[in-house]
């Protein structure tokens, strides 16, 4: 039987797209008001050694910590695990837990360049090291009064227009690299979610190579 672990890794896995029913509107509003009020991060990216800068320019766009909204949080869940029952021949055993999450606000000139979101790459392009916690990454997409803000997947050949309440699910792994093409005009807002691959047996989560990691 093909596990998790191995099936993840093939770059032909699907990325999934569905719409959101939910009023995405109050997000905006949240988001708008921490930009209003400078209540955000801009990023930098380091090495996950916590130290290392690896490209202080490899994401200009603000993160804003989300209000937390149990509907739509179970919403994205729901879609994920989903996802991921039904393209990961998972074990029973397995299940998501959340690793990350965050509204992302792209100004006119912001993209993000090519990563994974599972790694770090080094200068030379070379990969740092892994973040085992993460596995599969859902995009919900708030707005689209903007010009630029493509998603575009090269290894699949997809490039995707966001459009308000649209949820993406895919591998975080370095079978899915992407970027964000930058923005023209306008605001790009998501929210974004990524979830590590827990195996309840053992609870420990599961790294790309089926092994058990604390």
């Amino acid at each position: 039987m093909i596990t998790y672990a191995e099936f993840i890794q093939k770059p032909d896995a699907v990325i999934h797209q569905e719409i959101c029913a939910l009023p995405v509107d109050r997000c905006i509003s949240h988001i708008e008001s921490r930009l209003d009020a400078s209540d955000f991060r801009v990023h930098e990216v380091y090495g996950r050694d916590g130290e290392s800068i690896v490209d202080t320019r490899y994401r200009d766009s603000k993160a804003i910590v989300p209000r937390h909204d149990e509907e739509l949080a179970f919403f994205i869940y729901e879609a994920a695990q989903q996802y991921f029952e039904r393209h990961f021949l998972a074990r029973p055993s397995d299940s998501l837990v959340l690793a990350q999450h965050e509204f992302f606000a792209y100004t006119p000139g912001v993209g993000l360049k090519m990563h994974a979101d599972d790694h770090v790459l080094k200068t030379d392009g070379s990969v740092l090291t892994r973040d085992v916690h993460r596995g599969i990454t859902a995009i919900l997409y708030l707005n689209a009064e903007f010009e630029g803000g493509e998603l575009h997947f090269p290894k699949q050949g997809v490039e995707i227009r966001p459009r308000a309440g649209m949820l993406l699910v895919f591998p975080s792994n370095k079978n899915f690299p992407h970027e964000v093409r930058p923005i023209v005009q306008g605001r790009r807002y998501s929210y974004q979610r990524i979830y590590g691959v827990l195996n309840g047996a053992t609870q420990r989560f599961v790294s790309e190579d089926g092994a058990s990691l604390s």
